[in-house]
């Protein structure tokens, strides 16, 4: 089985607004995530937001997604992952064979084919235990990981970051080439919010990677 965490707990300061409930492709963009992970083969899908972010709740909820309340803010991407594992450990189980997305909640650019290549590549006869998504020789997102990567994550120094995790299993690590640079695009701020829009009607852009959403 594969699991999607989505951390949704950024404060979207950058941004002036909650950049998770901006409209984009006649969805929010926090819809527009939760549904390429479903569509792509995501049999739960988990969003983790502070209990306050009510109407983020009810949108990723409308879209499919189930939702975890942080009883803290927090602006720790890892934090915020870490509750989430342990939610889906309390209610689904994991087995040790099972994997898990890591998928910021500020990539509404995902698409679902992108997810399925993912997740047709896990498992794999290179034993790989960690799938990146690539687009021209720069990883995005979402990460795919087996589930016994929790435990590692739980045992890594307290206060290292997602990234520097998978830097240290880069030899578990399968890069898989993706024809769609929406791996790569998030939204920190309103250029890259309209960056994004004039790219999905024709026009070019960049995002950035690996922050909290």
């Amino acid at each position: 089985m594969i699991f999607a965490v989505v951390p949704a707990a950024g404060r979207s300061e950058r941004m002036g607004t909650n950049k998770l409930l901006l409209p984009m492709a006649g969805r929010t963009v926090i819809e527009c995530l939760v549904r390429a992970l479903a569509e792509g083969g995501v049999q739960h899908v988990i969003v983790v937001t502070p209990v306050h972010a009510t109407d983020v709740a009810l949108a990723a909820e409308a879209a499919g997604a189930e939702v975890c309340l942080l009883p803290e803010p927090t602006s720790e991407m890892r934090e915020t992952v870490e509750l989430g594992v342990r939610w889906l450990e309390d209610r689904y189980r994991p087995r040790f064979d099972d994997a898990w997305l890591l998928a910021p909640a500020d990539h509404p650019a995902i698409d679902a084919k992108a997810v399925r290549e993912l997740c047709c590549r896990y498992p794999n006869d290179q034993g790989r235990t960690i799938i990146a998504p690539v687009f021209r020789g720069k990883r995005g997102h979402p990460v795919l990981l087996a589930w016994h990567h929790v435990s590692g994550i739980r045992a890594h120094p307290p206060h290292a970051g997602l990234d520097t995790y998978l830097r240290l299993h880069a030899d578990e690590a399968l890069e898989v080439p993706i024809d769609n640079d929406g791996i790569l695009r998030d939204i920190d701020t309103p250029e890259d919010y309209a960056r994004l829009k004039n790219a999905r009607s024709g026009g070019r852009g960049a995002g950035n990677v690996d922050r909290e959403a």
